[in-house]
């Protein structure tokens, strides 16, 4: 086998046995890089509720919370309440949460949801197992062997030698110019 056919076979080989990771890592780096602006891993909805609630917080008890909990289709999804003053109490759910004030029953009802699928590839982006580090760890080698085959396919004005140095400096002036605005 010659050195150019290895190198057609590793990248094309390379490249079709990473496309699942590298989908999933770049559609999760696209969910984490705009946490300012969401929540990538869970959806928060958030409603006004009014409860039917004594105003004295003694009186309050587990029957009281699940009979105002099944008037808005929450039944069996109690997990506990506490009060975290004197003139509130919060509900806490299975998936979520309802704070509200004990003298007219007004509050706040939020539903957490994990996103699917996004919830997964988020945590496999954010907190490896100690078998995904290493399995990140080779993928980050095929990468390296992707983008180093990757120069050498195309040949004379389009290969590296013509138009592709230019591609590749142009390609590394983005992560440069961060690096040195750190």
């Amino acid at each position: 086998m010659t050195c150019r056919r290895l190198v057609l076979v590793l990248h094309r080989d390379l490249g079709y046995f990473f496309t699942g990771v590298i989908m999933l890592y770049a559609v999760s780096g696209l969910a984490v890089n705009h946490v300012d602006q969401w929540n990538p891993s869970f959806s928060v909805d958030r409603r006004a509720v009014t409860l039917d609630l004594p105003t004295d917080r003694s009186l309050v008890t587990e029957e009281i919370v699940a009979e105002n909990l099944a008037r808005l289709g929450e039944t069996g999804n109690l997990r506990g309440y506490d009060f975290p003053s004197a003139s509130r109490v919060k509900i806490y759910l299975k998936d979520g949460s309802i704070v509200a004030r004990l003298r007219d029953g007004r509050g706040e009802y939020e539903s957490i949801r994990r996103r699917p699928l996004l919830f997964e590839a988020n945590s496999l982006h954010l907190n490896p197992a100690r078998w995904w580090r290493v399995f990140s760890d080779v993928f980050a080698v095929g990468l390296i062997v992707i983008a180093a085959t990757g120069l050498f396919i195309a040949r004379g004005s389009q290969g590296l030698a013509g138009r592709g140095k230019w591609l590749v400096a142009a390609g590394m002036i983005a992560p440069l110019a961060a690096m040195l605005a750190l």
